[in-house]
């Protein structure tokens, strides 16, 4: 086949351009620009919300709003205090291994429909889970001291 041929029927041909037509389409005309319409709404209507909401409220900063609440009490300190971090390590620890005890559900729920791989696999996950936690509790992250 020859070049020129096709060179000559994509400039003679309008159709081509026609059916390429992004504004056209008809999943575009009906699905996304719906989707459009509304994020422009959302995206309009948040930031009306937060404009209506600097300027009509009253700044009066006192002392009293700007100190520190503790429970009605005056603070005990300096509130910049370090404090232990062992709250965080712990804290971490505990969403770690809730996580991982989330995945033992579906895998008792399924287990007489899996195969050898998906037995194996999670005892494999298991295992690491008490190696796990062995070095936490040998390195002594769980004990508050």
């Amino acid at each position: 086949m020859d070049i020129n041929f096709f060179i000559k029927s994509f400039i003679s041909s309008n159709s081509y351009l026609e059916k390429f037509d992004v504004l056209k389409s008809s999943a575009i005309k009906e699905e996304y620009f719906s989707i459009l319409i509304y994020l422009c709404f959302a995206t309009f209507l948040g930031l009306l919300i937060i404009s209506l909401s600097y300027f009509l409220v009253t700044q009066s900063p006192e002392t009293e709003k700007l100190s520190t609440y503790e429970c009605g009490f005056d603070p005990y300190g300096d509130t910049r205090d370090q404090f232990n971090i062992r709250f965080y390590i712990i804290a971490i620890l505990f969403v770690l291994f809730d996580i991982e005890i989330i995945f033992l559900l579906p895998w008792c729920v399924s287990l007489s429909q899996l195969d050898l791989l998906g037995f194996w696999s999670m005892v494999e996950f298991l295992a690491e889970l008490g190696i796990g936690f062995i070095y936490v509790w040998c390195v002594g992250a769980v004990e508050w001291s």
